[in-house]
C-alpha cells in the first residue's frame, strides 16, 4: 500500500485498535513471562489482553460507526475489561486519547498529537506514585516525541512507524531505569505490551488489514527470567469494581485514595463517572472493600495470593537446580476469588408504566433537579465526560415503561443516545431521543411534557419547549485563541448564549452582566442560575442580587448544579 495516510477516520481507528489487539494477544505469553519479576501481580499479558479484548467486543456491537462512537467503545470497553495495575493504566491511556479524538470528525496529525498528550496526563493522574521504567514512562516518552516532531511527520504511516521504533527503543531502556528490572536483565512488561499495540496500529497503516485475534500466542518468551527469593511486604493483589452512588464527586474519590494508600502499594484508582475501578497490593483486602463500599455498590471483587505464586516459582527454580540462573518460567495460577457481588435493591415496580425518562447530568445538584421532575434514571455525563452508548443503554434496560425518552443535554451525547435507543428498542418498549443540547433545554423539555398527551404529541411538545429557552454557559479559556473575530486570552471567563460568544473578560460577574445585556435579558421573564462545583452559594447569591438590581422585572432563582468546568449554567425563558 503506497497511498499516503493523511488522516484517520472511524474505520481506521476501529480496525487499527483491533490490529493492535491482535499483536498484543499474540505476544501475551512473552508479556506474562516478563511480569513474574519483581513479584507476581496476576499476569500482565492476560490483564492487558482482557482490557483490549473487552473493547473489541464493544466495537463489534456498534451499529453506527463514527469517531465518537468508536472512541466511546474503546474508552468504555477498556475500562470494563481492565484487570490488574497494567490493565487499569492501559485503560486510562485510551481514555485520555479518546477524550480528545472523540471531539473530531477526522483525526489529523495535530489531533493525534493532542490526544497523546491527554493520554499521558490521564494515565499519570491514575497513579499516586508513578515509577520510572514502566508503561507510564513509555506513554510519557511517546507523547513528548509526538510533540517535538509534530511538524516533521509526513503522514500517519511515517508517524506510526517512528512511534513504534521509538516505543521499542524506550522499552529496552526500561531495563536500566528500574533496579529490579536491571537485576533480572528484563524490560518492563506493561511498556512492552503498549509497544506491541502501537506496532499493530502501524501494521494496519501500511496495509496489513487482515485481523485474526486468537488467544493462542505464536511467540514464545524471548527473554528468560531470573527470579530472586524475597519477603513480600504485601501479600494480596486486590481489585474491586464499584457502581458509584449518585452524588459521589471527585473529592470523595480523592479521600478514598488517601484512606487506602497506607494499606499497601501499587495502588491505581480510576473512574468513568459511574464506575470506579481500583487495584492495590495489601494485607487487608477486607478493609479496602469496606472503604470502597462508602462510595457505591461493589459489582466485582478479586483477590490473588501473591505469596503462593512467589513460593511456587522459587520452588520450580530450586528443583531445576538453576536458582542462580535465568530459566523459562511458566507462571502458576494463584488461588483467585473473582465473584460478582449482589446487593438487595429496591424492587422495581412490576406494573409497567406508560412513560419513563433518562437524563444525562453533569452534576449532583442538577441530578437532584431532574429527579424532582420525575426522571427515572440519571446518567452522569456532560462536557469532557460524555457517557458511552453502553451507559445509556443500561439505563434504558432498567426502566419498565412503554415509552422511554432520553435527554442527552449535550450535543456530544446525542449520537451515543441515538445508538443506545436503537440497541434497546423493543416491540413493547419504544425509545425516543429528545435532542436536548444543554441541561437548560432538558429541563425545558420536561416542563413541556404533559402526562395525558399521546407519545407523538409529547415528543413535539418537548422539542418545541426546548426552543423557548436561551441556554447560557459560563466557562474559562484554556488557551489563547480567536473566536467570532474576538481575541481570547487564556484564563478569561467566557459567556456563551446558545453557543454564541457574547462576552469575555477577567472578572466573572462583569462578563455575565455584559453577556446578559447583549442577550437582551429584558425580553425574558425568568432567569435560573445553576452554580458549579467551584462556586460557593454566597457568590452565586451575590450574582443573583446584581442581576435583580439591574433587571427588576426578571424573576431570578439560584440552584446548586455541581457541574465541573462551568462556574454557571443560566437559562432565560
Amino acid at each position: 500500500m503506497s497511498d499516503s495516510v493523511k488522516a484517520i477516520d472511524a474505520i481506521f481507528l476501529k480496525n487499527g485498535f483491533k490490529k493492535g489487539t491482535e499483536i498484543l494477544v499474540a505476544h501475551k505469553d512473552e508479556i506474562n513471562a516478563l511480569n513474574v519479576f519483581p513479584v507476581p501481580d496476576g499476569d500482565t499479558g492476560h490483564n492487558m489482553c482482557a482490557c483490549v479484548m473487552e473493547a473489541c467486543k464493544e466495537l463489534d456491537q456498534l451499529e453506527f460507526e463514527s469517531i465518537k462512537t468508536v472512541s466511546d467503545a474503546i474508552k468504555n470497553g477498556t475500562l470494563m475489561g481492565a484487570r490488574g495495575n497494567s490493565g487499569v493504566i492501559l485503560s486510562q491511556i485510551f481514555a485520555g486519547f479518546c477524550d480528545v479524538v472523540s471531539k473530531s470528525d477526522v483525526i489529523n496529525i495535530s489531533v493525534f498529537v493532542s490526544a497523546m498528550q491527554r493520554a499521558n496526563t490521564v494515565a499519570k493522574s491514575a497513579v499516586m506514585k508513578p515509577v520510572r521504567g514502566t508503561i507510564l514512562t513509555l506513554i510519557e516518552e511517546l507523547a513528548g516525541y509526538c510533540k517535538r516532531h509534530e511538524n516533521d511527520f509526513s503522514d500517519f504511516k511515517d508517524l506510526l512507524e517512528r512511534l513504534t521504533k521509538r516505543a521499542f527503543k524506550v522499552v529496552d531502556m526500561t531495563r536500566e531505569m528500574m533496579p529490579k528490572l536491571k537485576q533480572a536483565g528484563v524490560v518492563d512488561a506493561g511498556a512492552k505490551g503498549l509497544a506491541y499495540i502501537m506496532e499493530g496500529f502501524y501494521k494496519y497503516a501500511i496495509g496489513e488489514r487482515d485481523i485474526e485475534i486468537s488467544m493462542v500466542s505464536y511467540e514464545k518468551p524471548n527473554e528468560m527470567i531470573g527470579f530472586a527469593a524475597e519477603e513480600l511486604t504485601f501479600v494480596y493483589c486486590t481489585e474491586f469494581m464499584v457502581k458509584l452512588f449518585s452524588g459521589v464527586e471527585n473529592h470523595d474519590i480523592e479521600i478514598l485514595k488517601r484512606t487506602i494508600a497506607p494499606e499497601g502499594d501499587s495502588m491505581v484508582i480510576v473512574n468513568n463517572g459511574s464506575i470506579l475501578k481500583g487495584h492495590i497490593h495489601t494485607n487487608h483486602p477486607g478493609s479496602v472493600f469496606e472503604e470502597a463500599l462508602k462510595l457505591g455498590e461493589l459489582i466485582k471483587v478479586k483477590v490473588d495470593n501473591m505469596k503462593e505464586q512467589h513460593e511456587a516459582i522459587i520452588l520450580k527454580q530450586e528443583e531445576s537446580g538453576k536458582s542462580d540462573s535465568k530459566i523459562d518460567v511458566e507462571v502458576p495460577k494463584a488461588p483467585v476469588q473473582e465473584v460478582p457481588v449482589f446487593f438487595e435493591e429496591e424492587k422495581p415496580s412490576l406494573e409497567k408504566k406508560k412513560y419513563g425518562f433518562i437524563s444525562i447530568s453533569p452534576g449532583d445538584g442538577i441530578s437532584s433537579v431532574f429527579k424532582e421532575m420525575n426522571v427515572d434514571k440519571i446518567v452522569t455525563g456532560g462536557q469532557t465526560m460524555n457517557p458511552s452508548t453502553a451507559d445509556i443503554a443500561s439505563a434504558v434496560e432498567e426502566i419498565n415503561a412503554e415509552y422511554v425518552y432520553i435527554l442527552p443535554n449535550n450535543s456530544n451525547v446525542i449520537l451515543a443516545a441515538e445508538s443506545a435507543a436503537r440497541m434497546t428498542e423493543k416491540e413493547d418498549k419504544k425509545v425516543r431521543v429528545i435532542p436536548s443540547k444543554s441541561v437548560q433545554e432538558g429541563i425545558a423539555a420536561l416542563i413541556g411534557f404533559i402526562d395525558t398527551e399521546n407519545p407523538d404529541n409529547n415528543f413535539e411538545n418537548m422539542a418545541t419547549a426546548m426552543q423557548d429557552v436561551i441556554s447560557i454557559s459560563v466557562t474559562h479559556a484554556v488557551r489563547d485563541s480567536e473566536m467570532d473575530s474576538q481575541k481570547i486570552t487564556e484564563g478569561e471567563f467566557l459567556f456563551f448564549a446558545n453557543k454564541s460568544l457574547k462576552s469575555h473578560g477577567q472578572e466573572i460577574n462583569e462578563v455575565i452582566m455584559e453577556g446578559l445585556e447583549k442577550t437582551v435579558a429584558d425580553d425574558y421573564e425568568i432567569l435560573t442560575i445553576f452554580y458549579g462545583d467551584d462556586i460557593d452559594k454566597a457568590k452565586a447569591e451575590r450574582l443573583k442580587s446584581e442581576i435583580e438590581e439591574k433587571y427588576e422585572d426578571l424573576e431570578v432563582s439560584v440552584y446548586y448544579g455541581g457541574q465541573p468546568h462551568y462556574p454557571y449554567y443560566i437559562s432565560l425563558e
